[in-house]
């Protein structure tokens, strides 16, 4: 279909644009693009009838006028107003409705402003020759109507808007052979008076007075002059003494207005001032010189049919040599339009009589192919078509799409010119670029003004003169099947008795039957009662369905058609029947919120299932909720539907209104006793999800109204405070916490909101949870014993470090390892937070900080990180654990809980808080990788060689690793693993503790390089590495102990092949045994044993100070 789509634009962005919004909107289906016309102006076309069903555009096309005739964009106040002045009894709401019928083709401008989204689109409202009839629009209506919105207001207006109301009286059309009263309505509505040049700028917008009149330019001839259009330059121009004294006072002949283009001979030839042209003429004036749009005077005199001015015309031309003679009569504009084709399509015989006698080519046609002849059955001219037939024009002659003058009149419905080329030998069924003949686009097209049956009429002269009725397009719609979609009954009654087959089906192939369009199937599509009527008369098929499994009662019932759904229930259609999504009819009707048609189907004596589901467990009732219809859900909930019925993602009709938006479906589910106390099938409630959403009116509506559990958790504890809190959403909290929530609500592994506020540096929110009567700051998580002071002195966030001191915390705390969040601060660098602490009464810091600005004790407040932090250690922290402190937004979905708050854990005898000796003779650690800093304290410092060590991530025994990080390619996710692994880095002369007797461990004694192989079934896959050994890699403390996908903090759905990767990565993890076998160690793999007994010594000594290892030496 894309294919199709793309050779239809014809590399048109702007067609391409349409139809791919229209399929984002659902207004078009993929399915269709296959019967959406290949031209811009065709698809205007095609969308208009989509959009504007029945008399719907007979209501929006006041709205069209005021949009084309304003001359900048339009409030939605002003529009309302102008619409209003053409039909007085125009509610607001009922404008509101029309407004948002046009709402796919308006687009905002500034402040609000609506206007047309191309100008291609305007100027195709106003061409009759491609908006037909139908969807005509008048500018001369739009001015009429903003020339009475400007008058309801006269009195007020600024200079702008009066000089406004001015252009658009005179661009109205109104009172052309009075002009005078239109300046009396001037006066009769008392706007401001203007100053002299106000009025002369009036008038030279409005066309009466234009700027090439005055010789200099100014206002210096007054209102005597001549130029441009309208009925009071007409008036002028039809008297010579006028012109003559405009000439006389120094204009020249040939002058041409700068707004047009137009000199003073195009416009007398224009208004058809034969006396004028005649002067202009004799004065010298040159006929060849043609205006902005390539017109000459006489393409102008001959569209408007000015017979006397285009006679003069061309005696002119007779004076010219026979080259220069032809060439202006066969001059074209612009767009192609020669005098000839000008005349024809405008109807003036006389014209084209003078034309022809003039030999200009009977057969000219502009780029496009398009002749005289074409041009006069477009226009239904039947004398000027035999005048052209009887001068030898080709009857058949094709223009560049295929179309030939005969279909051009077909889709015009033109019966008297269809006949007359009929006569004249034209071919009934020669097919056009679309594979569409003469037929084909009668039974498409709409109605002509001249009579409502005139299509009909034009289908039956031409199966009457032996056209196809079974011929199928490119597409392969055949007649039947175009007159069924477009519900033009009376066609294909005339089809049917012609010979087609009321069952056939698109389809270049006759598609099978199971999956084609038949006539029934399109006109049940389209609502077209009558039409079913007339198929299903004729015996067809009731029970085909489409390629999407739809029977003609679904597609009925998703058009909103009451009468073709009765129709078709009384024909016996199974109101149960699913197409591939599992939809019933009541399913598509409920959907689009067709009341009427869902209380037909769910009407007494009815079979159909209220609560039936589709393939995704959804019921009618939860297809309405979601969209927003109530009163299709109203009606559901009284034919007893399940009102708490759960999709099989855990949605219910009120989840699934909610996270929409729906208030007003929401209340009536509420009031009708819905449980508010809803979880998907990850297990998290509704007002989580709306939190986590942002949709905090629908949350406060729900706890207002319905109670719902404020202390609903997910599969891992955590409440809707708890999500607010890890986005920093400051007005989620307030609102959480005025309802109730509690502060102190913990999660599966003891941790509070205030923990997840500390972890990401929220101050704001963390001051709200801080107010609360009872609030612990002191709560520590079950596992590590870590509080919100620890975490915040671990990640370097100053500002809630402050803001927890001040409301009581503990600066002393230790965690189940022994650390205080003086220790997990110094390690980190965030020694300004050192200084706080102690500040407050922590016991001093054990190593000697490095000098800084004295920090006054006790300090209340700390202005930013930046001003507070340790330069460039919080730097440094901030690359080491990105992820943790990363800013919040109100769309982060953070990660896991592994990755947030887990770290595998140190030893628990380790407390080691300094660097070593080693280690402060060289750069911090804090600025080189961990690779690095083994380098540093393995190898003398004169050597210098690329490190062996593997890259994070590599297999087993590989060498490539290098020095330079950039060419390290970058650590997938880890996957989730069965056992947890535990980087066993202690003190030499520290005991190991818990473990059975003769495991071995790395040291001094037993480097790792002699106990690798032995040991390698303690590791496996991508965690043989070093880095991988300790845990250590980008986005993840290390593995975590569980077999199940790891979910995100708050839970985020991964994708499918998301899914797949982890499951690979897990096949590739430690193996089921490791979980019962003693932690796993550190494995080094380098060609250099002496290399690697330094590391293994370097690991022992220096252990968990690297700053590699510091989330595994400090598990907050």
């Amino acid at each position: 279909m894309l294919n199709l789509l793309h050779i239809k634009s014809g590399g048109c962005f702007l067609f391409l644009e349409r139809v791919l919004d229209g399929v984002a909107g659902a207004l078009v289906g993929l399915r269709e693009i296959r019967d959406i016309p290949g031209t811009l102006n065709g698809l205007y076309l095609w969308l208009c009838q989509r959009l504007f069903p029945r008399g719907l555009f007979l209501q929006v096309r006041p709205l069209f006028n005021a949009l084309l005739a304003s001359p900048r964009p339009l409030t939605t106040q002003e529009l309302y107003t102008a619409t209003w002045t053409q039909d007085m009894s125009l509610s607001l709401l009922d404008f509101q409705s029309r407004l948002k019928a046009l709402s796919t083709l308006l687009i905002d401008g500034p402040g609000g402003r609506k206007l047309l989204f191309h100008t291609s689109f305007a100027e195709w409202l106003t061409d009759v020759k491609y908006c037909t009839q139908k969807y005509l629009c008048s500018v001369s209506e739009g001015h009429t109507m903003l020339a009475m919105a400007l008058t309801l207001r006269a009195p007020h207006l600024n200079t702008e808007d009066t000089c406004q109301m001015g252009s658009h009286l005179v661009s109205s059309g109104m009172h052309k052979d009075n002009p005078a009263l239109l300046a009396l309505w001037l006066l009769w509505a008392d706007p401001p008076v203007l100053v002299r040049q106000e009025v002369l700028q009036l008038l030279m917008k409005s066309g009466v007075f234009p700027p090439s009149c005055a010789p200099d330019g100014g206002p210096s001839v007054g209102v005597h002059c001549a130029g441009g259009g309208g009925g009071i330059i007409g008036q002028a121009l039809e008297k010579q003494d006028t012109v003559r004294v405009l000439l006389d006072s120094g204009v020249s002949v040939n002058r041409a207005d700068p707004t047009d283009g137009r000199t003073l001979l195009a416009s007398a030839a224009h208004a058809g001032s034969a006396e004028v042209t005649d002067l202009l003429l004799s004065r010298g004036a040159d006929p060849l010189i043609s205006d902005h749009q390539g017109q000459t005077p006489l393409t102008l005199s001959a569209r408007q049919g000015h017979v006397r001015v285009l006679g003069m015309l061309l005696d002119w031309a007779r004076g010219l040599d026979l080259e220069a003679g032809v060439g202006m009569v066969e001059h074209a504009d612009s767009e192609g339009w020669t005098a000839l084709r000008s005349a024809a399509w405008g109807g003036h015989t006389e014209a084209v009589h003078l034309l022809l006698d003039a030999e200009a080519d009977v057969d000219g046609c502009d780029a496009e192919g398009r002749s005289a002849l074409r041009a006069a059955a477009w226009g239904g001219h039947e004398e000027i078509l035999l005048t052209l037939l009887d001068h030898g024009a080709q009857v058949d002659k094709v223009d560049r799409e295929g179309r030939t003058p005969l279909i051009a009149a077909a889709y015009m419905g033109h019966r008297e010119a269809v006949e007359i080329l009929l006569d004249h030998g034209a071919e009934v069924d020669l097919a056009d670029g679309d594979g569409r003949t003469a037929l084909s686009v009668a039974s498409l097209c709409v109605p002509t003004a001249a009579g409502v049956k005139g299509y009909g009429e034009v289908a039956s002269l031409l199966l009457e003169r032996g056209a196809d009725p079974g011929h199928k397009d490119q597409d392969g719609m055949t007649p039947l099947l175009l007159a069924a979609y477009e519900g033009h009954e009376e066609v294909v009654e005339l089809l049917l008795e012609a010979g087609a087959d009321v069952d056939e089906s698109a389809g270049p192939h006759a598609a099978a039957a199971s999956a084609a369009v038949t006539p029934l199937l399109a006109a049940a599509a389209m609502g077209h009662s009558a039409t079913v009527g007339r198929v299903l008369f004729w015996g067809a098929t009731v029970d085909g369905i489409d390629g999407e499994g739809r029977t003609a009662l679904s597609l009925a019932a998703a058009r909103g058609s009451v009468e073709v759904v009765r129709a078709l229930l009384d024909r016996g259609l199974d109101e149960n029947h699913k197409d591939d999504l599992g939809w019933t009819p009541l399913h598509a009707a409920a959907c689009d919120g067709h009341r009427g048609v869902c209380a037909v189907l769910t009407e007494r004596g009815s079979m159909a299932r209220v609560g039936e589901m589709d393939i995704e467990g959804r019921t009618p009732l939860i297809l309405a909720a979601q969209e927003g219809h109530c009163g299709t859900v109203r009606l559901l909930l009284d034919r007893r539907s399940p009102i708490d019925h759960r999709a099989y993602d855990g949605h219910s009709a009120l989840s699934a209104a909610a996270l929409e938006g729906h208030a007003e479906v929401v209340e009536l589910l509420m009031r009708r006793g819905t449980d508010t106390d809803v979880r998907d099938a990850e297990g998290r409630p509704l007002l989580y999800l709306l939190v986590l959403e942002g949709h905090l009116d629908m949350a406060a509506l729900i706890m207002e109204k319905g109670g719902v559990p404020l202390e609903s958790r997910d599969g891992e504890g955590r409440t809707a405070l708890h999500v607010a809190s890890w986005q920093g959403n400051l007005d989620a909290v307030g609102l959480l916490l005025s309802h109730g929530a509690d502060p102190n609500t913990q999660d599966g592994e003891g941790r509070p909101p205030l923990h997840s506020v500390a972890w990401r540096g929220h101050v704001e929110p963390g001051r709200l949870l801080l107010e609360v009567r009872g609030v612990n700051v002191d709560l520590a998580c079950r596992q590590q014993g870590a509080t919100a002071l620890s975490i915040a002195a671990q990640e370097g966030h100053a500002n809630i470090v402050a803001m927890l001191l001040e409301g009581g915390a503990n600066p002393d705390h230790v965690d189940k390892y022994g650390r205080s969040p003086v220790k997990v601060a110094g390690k980190r660098g965030h020694f300004t937070i050192v200084r706080l602490l102690e500040s407050y009464g922590a016991k001093p810091y054990s190593v000697r900080l490095p000098p800084s600005n004295t920090l006054s004790p006790r300090s209340s407040t700390v202005k930013s990180p930046s001003s507070v932090g340790s330069g460039s250690n919080v730097a440094q922290a901030g690359r080491h654990h990105g992820a943790s402190t990363s800013t919040s937004s109100a769309s982060c979905s953070p990660g896991s809980t592994a990755e947030h708050f887990h770290s595998i854990h140190s030893s628990q005898t380790s407390s080691s808080t300094a660097h070593s000796q080693a280690t402060v003779q060289t750069v911090p650690a804090d600025s080189l990788s961990f690779t690095q800093q083994i380098q540093q304290h393995s190898l003398p410092r004169c050597r210098s060689r690329h490190s062996t060590l593997p890259p994070p991530g590599s297999a087993r025994g590989s060498l490539h690793g290098t020095s330079r990080r950039a060419q390290c390619p970058k650590a997938s996710p880890p996957p989730p693993t069965l056992c947890t692994v535990t980087a066993m880095v202690h003190d030499s002369e520290q005991t190991y503790k818990g473990y059975p007797a003769g495991f071995d461990y790395p040291s001094k004694h037993n480097p790792p390089s002699l106990i690798q192989e032995e040991r390698s079934q303690y590791g496996g896959g991508r965690w043989n590495s070093v880095m991988a050994s300790l845990g250590v890699t980008p986005g993840q403390d290390g593995p975590k102990n569980r077999d199940i996908l790891p979910m995100g903090y708050p839970y985020q759905v991964q994708s499918p092949a998301q899914r797949e990767t982890w499951e690979e990565n897990r096949k590739m993890s430690i193996s089921p045994g490791s979980a019962l076998s003693p932690p796993c160690m550190v494995v080094m793999t380098t060609t250099d044993p002496q290399l690697n007994l330094k590391q293994a010594i370097k690991l022992q000594f220096e252990g968990p100070t690297s700053a590699a290892l510091y989330k595994r030496e400090t598990p907050l």
